[in-house]
């Protein structure tokens, strides 16, 4: 998307731009240009801006609404300010039908993926520990849209997961675009024995072939032996054995009070199914309601703010809006913030959309602490609001009405009840 603008003279400020942030697609500021023009005899100066907008889902988009405010001195040494609207712009994001398939989709002019092991020791034994890292390198794409991921979990091996790191980059001249995510686990070894890390493919969208290509990551073996300073588990075993020969031991000294209990086992063994069925769909309604409620969604928002997931926080405040009703029937940002009227909150709202978004993320020492904080601040007067308006309503006219059935002038007589 390019911006020009232009003034009489010159300009006595660079102009203040909006942020130009669409909904489901993330905008990069690329390079700015000075330039000047002459119309009708009159010289104009100014600047023409460029931004990269990249939609994360199909659909059609739009920016609209936006102005930009101009200080210039046409007349020097006065000067002069005006605020102009920019003409809605439009455009419409798909996916070729030869990308349909995956998931998710993932667009670059190149990518490559590595990976690399690490061993705590060359000879692995129980207790040590093997670091797992995929690193994607893509041109033409921001990092936030490269495709995360994940772990398998293996018998005998703890995970652990490690934070993804996110790195783009920009090229002075050109403004190209070369981003970095990087993915780490770190299993521990639990248990002696061989085991294998499943392999690794990603599948992406080559935009200059126009066609798929996948990178493959070979499965990694691993050959765990015995840790002798570790004999915790045979000495558990040990004890589990001797704690069950004690059980069959207590049987057969007591078995009327054992046949007893295995009596009183089948008949709960009979009626159980029922019951145990009946309690199983009600805690499937209960929780299918929970997790389409407005409560869930906000839990959302708070777990990936204490994480300290922005991308994840932002998205999961955008999803939560979708079900708060007070701030129908909008349900954005926006009506967020026209509703609880909080400038703490119109600025960490700003912040967390500056460190997504903007090419300049300093936002000070902002958090996503602070912005749980507005939020739930935000969240708890609204619905007050809500609970007041609801309970002022007065009630309809009609709920009890006066009978017309009294009236002496009726013309027919009622029907029988």
């Amino acid at each position: 998307m390019r911006v020009e603008v232009l003034a009489p003279n010159y300009m006595t400020a660079p102009p203040e731009l909006p942020g130009f942030q669409v909904r489901n697609a993330v905008t990069r500021q690329l390079q700015s240009v000075n330039i000047n023009d002459q119309q009708g005899g009159t010289t104009y100066a100014g600047v023409r801006f460029e931004f990269a907008i990249y939609p994360q889902e199909p659909g059609t988009y739009a920016v609209g609404g936006q102005k930009v405010t101009v200080h210039y001195a046409a007349e020097p040494p006065a000067t002069r300010d005006a605020e102009l609207a920019l003409p809605r712009m439009e455009f419409a994001a798909l996916i070729p039908d030869g990308a349909a398939a995956l998931r998710p989709f993932v667009a670059a002019t190149k990518l490559t993926v590595e990976q690399t092991v690490q061993r705590s020791s060359e000879q692995l034994k129980s207790g040590d520990a093997v670091t797992r890292t995929v690193t994607i390198k893509a041109d033409g794409t921001p990092a936030m849209l490269l495709p995360p991921q994940s772990f398998a979990a293996v018998d005998g091996l703890a995970l652990y997961p490690a934070q993804p790191s996110l790195e783009d980059h920009t090229d002075g001249r050109t403004d190209a675009l070369t981003s970095t995510r990087v993915d780490s686990a770190t299993y521990m070894l639990q248990r002696p024995g061989d085991y294998v890390l499943p392999a690794i493919d990603v599948s992406w969208w080559n935009i200059g072939s126009g066609r798929i290509e996948r990178v493959h990551l070979d499965a990694i073996t691993l050959q765990v032996a015995a840790n002798p300073n570790l004999p915790v588990a045979a000495t558990a075993n040990q004890r589990a054995r001797r704690d069950w020969d004690g059980i069959i031991d207590f049987m057969w000294d007591h078995w009327l009070l054992a046949a007893i209990a295995v009596i009183a086992l089948g008949a709960a063994a009979w009626f159980a199914p029922r019951m145990a069925r009946a309690m199983a769909a009600r805690y499937r309604q209960r929780r299918e309601a929970y997790l389409r409620s407005e409560a869930w969604s906000f839990e959302q928002f708070r777990s990936a703010a204490r994480r300290g997931d922005v991308k994840a926080a932002y998205f999961a405040l955008l999803d939560w809006l979708q079900r708060f009703a007070p701030v129908a029937p909008d349900h954005n940002l926006e009506s967020l913030k026209a509703g609880a009227r909080d400038a703490a909150l119109d600025q960490e709202i700003g912040s967390i959309e500056r460190q997504l978004f903007a090419p300049d993320r300093n936002t000070g020492n902002w958090s996503l602490a602070q912005l749980l904080r507005r939020v739930s601040a935000a969240r708890m007067t609204l619905q007050r609001q809500a609970a007041q308006t609801e309970t002022a309503r007065p009630l309809p006219q009609r709920l009890n009405p006066v009978s017309d059935l009294a009236a002496p002038d009726r013309r027919f007589r009622l029907p029988a009840r």
